[in-house]
């Protein structure tokens, strides 16, 4: 249906209603127009009041909201403006503790090799002590072995060279320089 259409159906509707309705009476006007300004007051009186304190409420509230909003916002700001303070100096720390890391261990460092220096000397100076106490004890044994050998020779000789009559001899020998010590 075209506009032209429509607005020839609603003139032939209008016409038709006119022709079937005739002037209202002043009855039919009041009573209406009482209704109305009844339900008026009512809504002015009882039904605005309601209306206009809660659409204060609901300014106050999204006033405050706007406020806590601003507010955080501010917060949120510095919070980032100080983190951004932060990782503009982050760099510097980081070549600090690197620095100071190096530091401590160059220290660590000549500590360790102090040490090392120390123990080393150390384990000179015992395995020194340690191969005189291996020399002596060497000596020892040479000294124990000759003597056990040059006995076993000395008997060996004596057995052979040494008669019975040199045997009484020294025996008697032995006896008196015994009896001459006591």
């Amino acid at each position: 249906m075209s506009y032209l259409e429509v607005l020839n159906v609603a003139q032939a509707w209008a016409s038709a209603a006119e022709a079937e309705h005739h002037a209202p009476s002043i009855t039919q006007i009041l009573f209406p127009l009482g209704n109305f300004l009844i339900y008026a007051y009512i809504i002015k009186r009882f039904a605005l009041p309601v209306v206009r304190d809660f659409l204060r409420s609901r300014r106050e509230g999204i006033l405050t909201s706007i406020e806590s909003a601003a507010e955080n916002k501010t917060q949120a700001e510095a919070v980032v403006s100080s983190y951004q303070a932060k990782l503009a100096g982050i760099q510097r720390e980081v070549n600090a503790i690197q620095a100071e890391l190096r530091a401590e261990g160059e220290r660590e460092k000549t500590k360790l090799i102090g040490e090392a220096g120390t123990l080393a000397t150390k384990i000179k100076e015992d395995a020194s002590f340690l191969a005189d106490q291996e020399v002596k004890t060497a000596r020892q044994k040479i000294r124990y072995d000759m003597a056990v050998e040059a006995e076993s020779t000395a008997r060996e000789l004596l057995g052979r060279h040494l008669s019975s009559g040199d045997q009484d001899r020294l025996a008697e020998d032995f006896i008196q320089s015994i009896g001459r010590t006591r």
